[in-house]
């Protein structure tokens, strides 16, 4: 049976080439799904542990002395060293210079050969450390005031009666990267140096002096020094030594096995807390909790992964499917043969299983290599950093490969044990006319049509169930209870599979519609192609099987890409302005002592060439007339050019609001909440702070969600949204008001808002800077940017094998209609009529579905945006809520998706259409 499996697929490779391709496809799709979570998991790992550079801090109990310490750190670092999974063991002293007159920076010890250099830019002097000299971190505030060569001096206590003198040195300036600030536990704060006092400010780093551990901090600071002084204890200094551990991460742990990499760290860890306690150090660890709460989360990666997957090899199954049917229906003499010969319908069936097992074997390997050849344009679709690299294992090849087998038994078993049942005699003819086919079962149909249209309605409406369980206790009826709870469950379940059930259910139930549709196309082609259009129609119809299959698979997956598409694209955008008005533009400068250095900034920032334009602004609430209101003092000739805005926000027409602000300094834009709560129309004056200061309402701003975020089960009112005056109202009189004075700057395009924000800070120092970037770093960014990632890859993926459903469909019909297409050859059709022919058969299902598709798919990316919003009821999410968006990008996308889909229908027929003289002769002579 093997043999005879092999000869056929060999013999008649082109009837189970659409097959394996569509398997090979899959296979390359689930192998790059694993590269995906591999590589997504690979970097959710290094951004769980970027913050986190030692594994594991052994802390002395007690320090006394300098000669105790160093004999207990030495003796507990060198037996670490003989650990398998240990790489480093380095010490660290810290200490903590007290004097009853000011405050100093801490002080750290570091060895000479510290691995900690290598964390270090040298911005002045130098790195290598002797006796009594230090560095300073050139990223705090007082590095400016202690140059390179400026002597420090300390007198420290080591008892009541016993004193001594420290000077130190600094020789070099250096900038520390984040693995360095977390190794030191450096803070974003400062204390003055001696003698020169200062404003404590939190946007830069603490200063440390960093010294050498053995020529300075053992020598000098841990020498003499007693934990059981006796005196005045504010008089006295403290020390204190620990030992970083680093673990051979990259041996150790796994991002494809976090269970077995936690077991193995924990092994470990515990022959190194038993040697901390055992010299005198308590063990802390760094490690196991971070892994233990990344391993849930790759676990629910992989789970998403798999979801957003289910379409791809959902329809993988259905063209494999579909091409194994028409296969069998065209080898029906074969089949009659085999069963005249002896055959039973048993051995018939293993012979299609045996095919079919070759087949997804070879789809599944070349699967394999595809995605081992593909991954590199993988890393780039799943937008990992420079340099990353995914490896294909071995247990991914294995999965990879069964996968497919599976999924072709699934595929071609009911076709099997279909053409297994045909009766010998009606199989012997070879060719049908018309295909009998069953009434099409329409109860899964409507049913899945029901919930996903339930789920959509439900979220158009703005019924979240999970908002009203809030307030579930509120309910006293049991039966109002309980049904509150199947409706949550229900309609979480929804939530992921709603809008695929009510792309299946509608596909599915739209055949007759199609039918009418072709019907119609028919009658308006004649006038191109003639008479010939009402064939067209007549063969199409013929096989009711093939034309529900082609435009289920075009209205799916073209519906699911515009689906997945305008969701990517509509949270792209809604992510965007979301950043744009928390931060109020591209960048906020903060820290601005008054009003008139805001002016001057902004009009400093005017002139600079990557910024196009600026304004300043200054922030404040509370009026006289409700109190409470959040007032926006602005320039109304420069706002417009510096901030964020829509001009939806605004009541009337935006231009002449602003021309009367300009105008009258004493004028009012009043948020709508405020307005509609309080009945403030236009035209109110609003006192600010006495009758002389006030403002006259000439305009509205943003939503009103006095009804939405108030009023709510007793919950008062409470002013959330934004009021605007022209900041010369209140510029005489600024101190009454005590504002926060900022500036707002829109970068050029195409400008780097990272880079624009470091010129921001060189050239202000002292002031706060804030992008409104959206947030991609830490475990969250890179698991959404993955999932995000794998979707546009599966829409590709789908996309193409919808194509080749749609290919083999068409392609099986020809094949099947041969010498019918071939007698209409003869009897005169030109090469153009022919292909018109062809193509008109097909094309009208193809334009049917894919208006279907999208009018379907616009449908759930707008419901999805209404259900969003609905989950979001923040000031900010209903001012800037997310809507529907079909950027360039979006568009060429779903263009080269469709032009995929038309291009099965197209290469087919203009294939057949192409007759050869000598083959058409022996055609029509066999007929």
């Amino acid at each position: 049976m093997l043999s005879y499996a092999l000869k056929r697929i060999t013999r008649s490779w082109k009837l189970f080439a659409a097959l394996a391709l569509g398997m090979t496809l899959s296979a390359t799709f689930f192998g790059g799904i694993n590269v995906a979570a591999d590589t997504v998991g690979k970097q959710a790992l290094d951004a769980q542990l970027a913050n986190t550079p030692v594994d594991m801090q052994l802390r002395d109990f007690s320090v006394d002395g300098g000669r105790s310490l160093n004999s207990s750190v030495q003796g507990l670092v060198s037996n670490l060293q003989k650990i398998d999974g240990v790489v480093a063991a380095e010490p660290v002293g810290t200490s903590n210079l007290f004097n009853a007159s000011f405050f100093s920076p801490t002080v750290a010890g570091i060895q000479d050969a510290s691995a900690l250099y290598q964390h270090m830019t040298l911005v002045s002097g130098r790195k290598t450390l002797h006796a009594n000299e230090t560095l300073i971190n050139s990223d705090s505030l007082q590095a400016q005031n202690f140059p390179v060569n400026r002597k420090i001096t300390y007198t420290l206590y080591t008892n009541s009666s016993r004193r001594y003198n420290v000077t130190l040195t600094i020789v070099g300036s250096v900038s520390l990267d984040t693995v360095a600030v977390n190794t030191l536990s450096i803070v974003y704060y400062y204390q003055p140096f001696p003698g020169n006092p200062g404003p404590i400010t939190s946007n830069q780093q603490a200063s440390i002096l960093i010294v050498s551990w053995e020529q300075t901090f053992l020598p000098v600071l841990a020498k003499n020094y007693n934990s059981f002084s006796t005196g005045n204890v504010s008089r006295f200094f403290s020390i204190s030594a620990q030992v970083n551990v680093y673990l051979d991460r990259n041996r150790l742990i796994s991002p494809f096995a976090i269970e077995s990499s936690i077991s193995t760290i924990q092994q470990i860890e515990a022959r190194i807390s038993n040697l901390a306690l055992q010299n005198g150090f308590s063990p802390d660890d760094n490690l196991v909790g971070q892994l233990q709460a990344l391993s849930a989360t790759i676990f629910s990666l992989r789970l998403t992964f798999t979801a957003v997957s289910v379409p791809v090899f959902f329809m993988a199954w259905y063209v494999g499917r579909t091409v194994s049917q028409s296969s069998f229906n065209l080898r029906r003499k074969e089949i009659g043969l085999l069963l005249t010969r002896g055959f039973t319908r048993g051995q018939l069936v293993r012979h299609f299983v045996t095919e079919g097992v070759i087949v997804g074997l070879l789809g599944g390997l070349a699967g394999v290599a595809l995605a081992y050849v593909l991954t590199p344009l993988f890393l780039q679709v799943l937008g990992s950093t420079s340099g990353a690299t995914a490896i294909l294992t071995s247990d991914t090849v294995i999965v990879t490969v069964i996968f497919t087998l599976v999924l072709t038994l699934f595929a071609i078993l009911t076709p099997s044990r279909q053409a297994a049942a045909m009766d010998p005699a009606q199989a012997l003819k070879g060719y049908v006319y018309l295909e009998a086919t069953r009434p099409i079962r329409k109860r899964g149909p409507i049913l899945a049509l029901t919930l996903g249209a339930y789920q959509l309605v439900t979220l158009a409406i703005g019924i979240n169930y999970m908002n009203i369980g809030r307030y579930g206790y509120y309910a006293v009826n049991f039966l109002l209870v309980l049904f509150l709870i199947i409706a949550a469950v229900l309609s979480f379940a929804l939530t992921f599979i709603g809008p695929f059930l009510f792309l299946y259910g509608a596909a599915q139930l739209s055949t007759g519609l199609a039918e009418r549709f072709h019907r119609g196309f028919s009658s308006i082609s004649k006038r191109m192609i003639g008479e010939v259009a009402a064939l067209a129609s007549k063969s199409i119809f013929r096989n009711p099987r093939r034309v529900a299959a082609l435009v289920f698979i075009v209205t799916l997956i073209v519906g699911y890409s515009i689906w997945v598409i305008g969701d990517l694209a509509s949270q792209q955008d809604y992510k965007y302005r979301q950043a744009e008005v928390a931060v109020g533009s591209d960048i906020r400068l903060s820290g601005i002592t008054s009003m008139a250095n805001a002016t001057m900034i902004a009009s400093k920032l005017q002139t600079w060439g990557n910024i196009t334009g600026a304004t300043a602004e200054s922030d404040f609430s509370g009026t006289a007339t409700a109190g409470g209101i959040q007032i926006k003092a602005i320039d109304p000739l420069t706002w417009r050019q510096g901030a964020y805005y829509e001009p939806g926000w605004f009541t009337g027409d935006i231009n002449s609001v602003f021309t009367a602000m300009a105008a009258n300094s004493h004028t009012m834009v009043l948020d709508r909440g405020v307005a509609s709560y309080y009945s403030f129309p236009i035209g109110t004056t609003i006192v600010l702070y006495t009758s002389s200061i006030n403002a006259s309402v000439i305009s509205y701003f943003g939503p009103d969600y006095s009804q939405s975020l108030g009023g709510t089960f007793g919950r008062s009112f409470t002013p959330e949204g934004w009021s605007f005056i022209p900041i010369g109202l209140i510029r005489p009189n600024a101190t009454l008001f005590n504002p926060t004075n900022i500036v707002l700057a829109k970068a050029s395009p195409n400008v780097s808002l990272k880079q624009l924000a470091l010129s921001l800070r060189t050239a202000y120092p002292s002031l706060t800077i804030t992008t409104a970037q959206v947030a991609t770093q830490g475990v969250p960014g890179v698991i959404n940017a993955g999932t995000q990632n794998v979707l546009r890859l599966g829409t590709a993926f789908a996309a193409v094998a919808a194509s080749i459903g749609v290919g083999t469909i068409a392609y099986t019909g020809y094949q099947e209609r041969e010498k019918e297409i071939t007698m209409v050859a003869v009897r005169g059709l030109s090469y153009r009529q022919l292909a018109g022919l062809l193509i008109t058969e097909f094309l009208p299902l193809v334009i049917f579905a894919l208006i279907l598709s999208t009018i379907l798919g616009l449908i759930v990316v707008w419901v999805d945006a209404l259900g969003q919003n609905s989950l979001d009821q923040s000031y900010l999410g209903i001012l800037a809520a997310r809507r529907v968006v079909f950027p360039l990008w979006a568009s060429a996308n779903i263009i080269v998706i469709v032009a995929l889909v038309l291009a099965g229908v197209f290469i087919p027929a203009l294939t057949a259409a192409r007759k050869d003289l000598s083959k058409m002769s022996r055609t029509v002579r066999f007929a």
